[in-house]
């Protein structure tokens, strides 16, 4: 589930790319519901569900402290595929029941853009056509084409070209993991909901999330480089949303940080001659570069 390789650092590339394009700077509420049939929403609930499960309760506690898994054992975990969906980042913790809420249209959402992602550096195809479909997605209103028809990537392109199966797969795994160890960090620092708390203690919650996230996604020895992808959507969420959590790029400098101190950390022993100390450090230039672009 954790084996790195170092074919999705490929991707930075894409990426930096898409920052150069700019994304949109504010998004007003919209239904998404139109963008997945809901028998897509059930398929991903029954397959994606079994899969996130696995890693939140076998793969995941295989590396946390006594401490953390008695936290992990208080969390239910909900992936609902209701066809009324206003959220396409919807990864939440219920910071009064421990319920962990994750959408289904999220992690289809995830899922094809991480496909996208591969599938256009795979083909090195203009990247700048993804960031024009987010901008469009997120400021038309009646807007709802969902990412693969719209970005001309075919419905099950994994099974044409083996990198874009193994790229897309990484990102979307360590992208999934880090959002879960995010939730996770919530309970078990007890946050308190926003509603209850300053806009700048809200902030403060969300970036020590990450900084849990990151360091037992160091011990899993993943590095978490879905969520450079998953910060790059997120960055055109609304301003009521970005109150109470940090800035993208404040957000990718800490992550950046963390990889730049402990690259060695990232590397598993399986992986050690595929992936390098320089790789990691590179994908810590390139986070720390993408932030930097998110700010200007």
């Amino acid at each position: 589930m954790y084996r790195w390789i170092a074919n999705c650092l490929n991707c930075a590339g894409i990426l930096l790319t898409l920052c150069a394009a700019g994304l949109a700077p504010h998004v007003a509420a919209k239904d998404f519901s139109g963008v997945y049939p809901q028998e897509r929403l059930e398929r991903v609930t029954q397959v994606y569900g079994n899969n996130i499960r696995g890693v939140l309760y076998q793969d995941i506690p295989r590396y946390l402290t006594p401490g953390e898994k008695a936290a992990l054992a208080e969390v239910s975990l909900e992936i609902p595929s209701a066809q009324v969906n206003n959220d396409l980042f919807g990864f939440a913790m219920d910071l009064k029941t421990g319920r962990m809420n994750i959408s289904a249209p999220a992690i289809a959402f995830f899922d094809d853009l991480a496909v996208s992602f591969a599938w256009y550096d795979r083909f090195k195809k203009d990247p700048t056509r993804i960031s024009e479909y987010i901008v469009r997605l997120y400021s038309e209103s009646d807007y709802l084409e969902p990412p693969l028809k719209a970005l001309g990537v075919p419905e099950r392109a994994w099974e044409q070209d083996a990198f874009v199966d193994d790229v897309s797969q990484k990102i979307l795994t360590s992208g999934i993991a880090f959002l879960l160890l995010h939730e996770l960090a919530h309970w078990h620092h007890q946050d308190r909901p926003y509603d209850a708390i300053t806009p700048q203690r809200a902030q403060s919650q969300e970036i020590a999330a990450d900084a849990y996230a990151v360091d037992v996604m160091r011990r899993m020895q993943t590095p978490p480089y879905g969520m450079v992808v998953w910060f790059l959507m997120t960055s055109m969420l609304s301003d009521g949303v970005a109150r109470t959590h940090p800035l993208s790029e404040d957000r990718l400098e800490a992550i950046a940080a963390a990889l730049e101190s402990n690259p060695g950390g990232f590397i598993s022993y399986e992986n050690r001659k595929t992936l390098t100390v320089e790789d990691i450090k590179q994908l810590s230039k390139d986070i720390r570069f993408i932030a930097d672009n998110l700010r200007d």
